[in-house]
């Protein structure tokens, strides 16, 4: 099959969250089975330097009044993956995120910025002479993409199956209905079975309701979007398009993500050699001037610093347990009361508590590495995918029960139907309520565990041996691709 995938960033390329993981893995893993994938992104500051030199360019046009848009034809050096880039000086070459400014504030011409995105993948999508390669399928990730969906329905084409991919719900690209007229779309798809979002527009309302396969990145959330609480008011728009709707678990590069591989540590491991984990917990303790008492566990957070990701919480508990002895690393940005609310930790426990604010690949390596239990105790959670990346490298997840997270991590064992390999194997600590009392409960009970050597290490030895590579998940996109055309 011929699979256009489009994102908004792609990893190596950009990466500001876990759809730079999928969007850069899975058409690799697709491209490993035979199938021939073409992704495309803007081609944002310093992506050029990135790719191999452009193979071949053409000119779209000026549809917006901004400027032209070249389409560019290349590859990823790293791993040969063909890809379109889409350049306009006046929308992409920006300083700051490829979303925000450098005060976190969102760019107000956001709504050009991916209607451009959105109206060069739909005319590439419809028009495969351009570029002498035509589609059968149309992958869109996230609202930033999907008003590609809106233009082959504004269109009228008998467009190629469409296939949206939601890896967050609550961001929903939704924006002031004065700007509509700024997308060039008709306000024929304005109606409430449209476009229309509560009073505004909606790119990811669009892809939606104009997509032939919906699609969330775990089977839990996949139900959870159809209830209010969970829903981010579009779970009305989801319960009617159900049939449609389904969850395929975010696979992991473990060429990328695996203790025995990663260049990245200093010190490499495997399930039969946990010892060199210890040899990295102490390295860490070391890169940041902690008591290096290896005998205490330490709990690390590798996340956006934001409520949604229930780190509020974590603030709220920790000092009960760093006076029993336990430490804490912490990477990450967000929300400045929260930066301010770990900074501010830090300088009571110096010896104790280690956080960076940012976010630095290589360091967050050394993290799963070097830490005991990695903290996910997330209100909601698309998928996760530190909690997977932590189970290959022994460290358990302390999490919450909720999405990808109860997909993946088990407090308990549960054994299968009396099918031999089909046991549920206990690999981290789950609580239910999102609140600080049941998360220190979970965490005592982590710490409790931790003390017990032995059943400790099986439940570390249980987390490696998970497989969720994208190579055992990539078979469900390639049944769901091939139903698409077979209809």
């Amino acid at each position: 099959m011929k699979i256009l995938f489009a994102a908004s960033e792609i990893y190596p390329l950009i990466k500001t969250g876990g759809l730079a993981d999928v969007a850069g893995a899975l058409p690799v893993a697709l491209r490993n089975k035979g199938h021939d994938v073409k992704l495309i992104m803007p081609a944002y500051r310093g992506i050029l330097e990135k790719v191999a030199p452009i193979q071949k360019s053409i000119n779209l046009g000026n549809p917006f009044g901004v400027g032209d848009l070249l389409l560019l034809e290349t590859h990823i050096p790293e791993n040969d993956t063909p890809i379109w880039l889409l350049q306009c000086q006046a929308l992409y070459e920006r300083e700051d995120g490829p979303y925000v400014d450098k005060h976190g504030i969102d760019f107000t011409d956001n709504h050009i910025r991916f209607a451009a995105l959105s109206w060069a993948t739909a005319t590439l999508a419809l028009h495969g002479d351009l570029m002498d390669w035509q589609a059968d399928i149309l992958h869109l990730n996230d609202w930033q993409t999907g008003f590609a969906a809106a233009y082959l329905k504004e269109w009228k084409t008998e467009h190629l199956p469409i296939v949206t991919t939601v890896h967050n719900l609550r961001y929903n690209g939704s924006f002031d209905m004065d700007k509509f007229v700024d997308t060039h779309l008709s306000p024929e798809l304005l109606s409430i079975h449209g476009m229309e979002f509560y009073g505004r527009f909606s790119g990811l309302k669009a892809g939606l309701v104009y997509a032939d396969a919906i699609t969330t990145v775990s089977p839990t959330y996949a139900q959870e979007i159809l209830t209010p609480e969970y829903g981010d008011g579009l779970d009305g728009t989801l319960r009617a398009m159900q049939e449609k709707l389904s969850g395929i678990l975010n696979g992991v590069d473990y060429d990328q993500w695996s203790p025995e591989k990663d260049t990245l540590i200093p010190h490499n491991y495997d399930v039969e050699s946990l010892d060199q984990k210890q040899a990295n917990k102490l390295a860490l303790l070391q890169e940041n001037g902690l008591s290096e008492d290896t005998s205490k566990p330490i709990f690390g957070v590798v996340s956006r610093l934001t409520e949604q990701k229930g780190l509020d919480l974590v603030l709220e508990v920790m000092p009960a347990l760093l006076d029993k002895g336990a430490r804490l690393v912490v990477l990450g940005s967000g929300d400045k009361h929260l930066e301010s609310g770990y900074l501010a930790l830090q300088k009571t426990y110096p010896e104790q508590v280690a956080v960076r604010i940012g976010y630095f690949e290589d360091y967050s390596h050394r993290i799963q590495a070097g830490i005991d239990a990695l903290l996910i105790p997330s209100r909601f959670e698309p998928c996760g995918l530190t909690q997977l990346y932590a189970l290959k490298y022994g460290t358990l997840p302390v999490v919450r029960h909720t999405g990808g997270l109860a997909d993946t991590v088990f407090e308990d064992a549960v054994l299968g139907d009396a099918v031999p390999g089909n046991e549920r194997r206990a690999n981290g600590f789950v609580f239910k309520e999102a609140n600080a009392e049941s998360l220190k409960s979970a965490m005592e009970r982590c710490m409790e565990c931790f003390n017990d050597t032995e059943k400790w290490q099986e439940k570390q030895k249980n987390a490696m041996r998970y497989d969720y590579s994208w190579d055992v998940v990539t078979d469900q996109w390639i049944n769901l691709y091939q139903s698409l055309l077979n209809k």
